[in-house]
């Protein structure tokens, strides 16, 4: 291959580093980005045994660099060279080593799914790191790896990993489908992949789980399922799953049987009921006052003796700022954000109740509507709830009872139709083949089989 031509395609590019190595009778160029190459690396492997060879019969450059692999198209070779390796050319044969080495982030803790009794390493933005986490806990030949690209402009390297004796084979297929079908100019983000693979992309409901956590994956291949690793992410996706699976936390494979079942009902009740608690409250006061007990209804309306605002638009402002202090903390620095949601959040309260312009009441039930939509770990799930709560707000101030109702059988016909990698996402846990899945409802016991 004439290195004109590789030259010309490396042209405006100052980070491509073309360097001549002279020998006796021979000239060797070399092709590296400077960015990704280890200057020791290829000081060892590249231009010590060529500077060994010097003076010696020349052989051929396969001979001299054994590890080197040979290519024979511009396109390989410039595809080479952005992916790290070192081109070496003699102008009869052009060979590839790799040389490539960058600083990547340790393995380190996930402060997001955290864990008090389970293991505490987490995935890197290493796509090779991440699968050497995975295969150092699966050591199994029925482990199966699937490498490809994605990206038009940016070449992301993905790996698809499943047990071969465990899997189903629709979900795999569609989910190798569904990559192969990706037009899209680059992927930065394990999120941005997921909406892409999702059947239903502008549904308020993740159909992949995405965890940062080892040992979640490797519970998920056992189960049969796919686990899809992106290079540059820290996360993994994981299908096809059921709608159990988004509430459960980390430490549920490691409670107690009767503890984890009794916390994954909790957060299942409990995360429901944050969509009815306000909405009822503007559906009670808005149409349905006399369903309220006298007592009950005395003490709301002294409360509201001096708010001027309807129920509908109390709750909604309330709410919006809770919104806005979250958001506000979440985007600040760790200290900073702490202080500003504790304090922001008791003065703003204290200064709209004696302003007279949400009631006391209203602000208890906010408050506890909120601590209920952290109790599920997925990140996801609980932001896409928080849209959901202001459709059943705004429903019950227009229609009261009847709104909610209506709201709730339309959220269930939605989750009926949801499906993660071509299965159900309301699925019950049980399989014919596998049995239970120990993701539902029910956490059984640990046993001996």
């Amino acid at each position: 291959m004439n290195t004109n031509l590789l030259m010309k395609a490396f042209q405006g590019n100052d980070d491509i580093v073309r360097k001549e190595i002279h020998l006796t009778d021979k000239s060797i160029s070399l092709f590296y980005m400077n960015s990704l190459t280890e200057q020791k690396t290829l000081e060892e492997l590249v231009i010590r045994p060529l500077q060994l060879h010097n003076g010696e019969e020349w052989k051929g450059l396969q001979n001299v660099l054994i590890s080197g692999e040979s290519t024979d198209t511009v396109s390989d070779a410039v595809q080479a060279v952005l992916e790290g390796f070192t081109l070496i050319s003699d102008d009869k044969e052009l060979i590839k080593l790799k040389t490539f080495s960058v600083s990547q982030r340790g393995i380190e803790t996930s402060s997001i799914e955290s864990s008090i009794m389970g293991p505490q390493d987490a995935f890197t933005e290493s796509l090779q790191t991440s699968l050497s986490l995975v295969k150092r806990k699966v050591k199994n030949i029925s482990l199966k790896t699937i490498i490809g690209n994605i990206g038009e402009e940016t070449q992301t390297q993905y790996a698809v990993l499943y047990m071969d004796n465990k899997v189903s084979r629709d979900n795999l297929d569609f989910l190798l489908r569904a990559l192969d079908q990706l037009n899209t100019q680059g992927i930065t983000t394990a999120s941005s992949l997921q909406q892409m693979l999702e059947e239903a992309p502008w549904s308020p409901f993740p159909q992949l789980l995405n965890t940062v956590r080892v040992d979640t994956s490797m519970s998920s291949l056992l189960e049969g399922k796919v686990v899809l690793l992106l290079d540059g992410a820290p996360q993994a996706l994981i299908g096809p799953i059921h709608f159990m699976e988004l509430m459960n936390s980390a430490d549920d494979e490691y409670n107690r049987s009767l503890t984890a079942t009794l916390i994954r009902n909790l957060t299942l009740f409990g995360f429901f009921l944050t969509l009815f608690i306000t909405s009822s409250y503007v559906s009670f006061l808005t149409f349905h006052p006399e369903m309220l007990p006298p007592q009950l209804f005395s003490l709301i309306a002294t409360s509201r003796a001096k708010v001027p605002l309807p129920p509908v638009l109390e709750v909604l402002t309330l709410e919006i700022i809770i919104e806005v202090l979250r958001e506000a903390a979440a985007r600040m620095s760790i200290k900073v954000g702490q202080t500003i949601g504790v304090v922001g959040g008791i003065v703003i309260g204290t200064a709209a109740v004696e302003a007279g312009l949400v009631s006391n009441i209203i602000i208890i039930l906010v408050a506890v509507s909120t601590l209920l939509s952290y109790l599920p770990s997925n990140v996801l799930l609980r932001n896409g709830f928080q849209v959901i709560k202001y459709a059943f707000i705004l429903l019950a101030g227009f229609l009261g009872l009847f709104g909610q109702m209506i709201a709730f059988a339309y959220l269930l016909s939605h989750l009926v139709k949801l499906k993660s990698l071509g299965s159900p996402l309301l699925s019950t846990g049980f399989n014919n083949s596998k049995g239970y899945t120990n993701k539902g409802i029910l956490r059984m016991p640990k046993r001996n089989l």
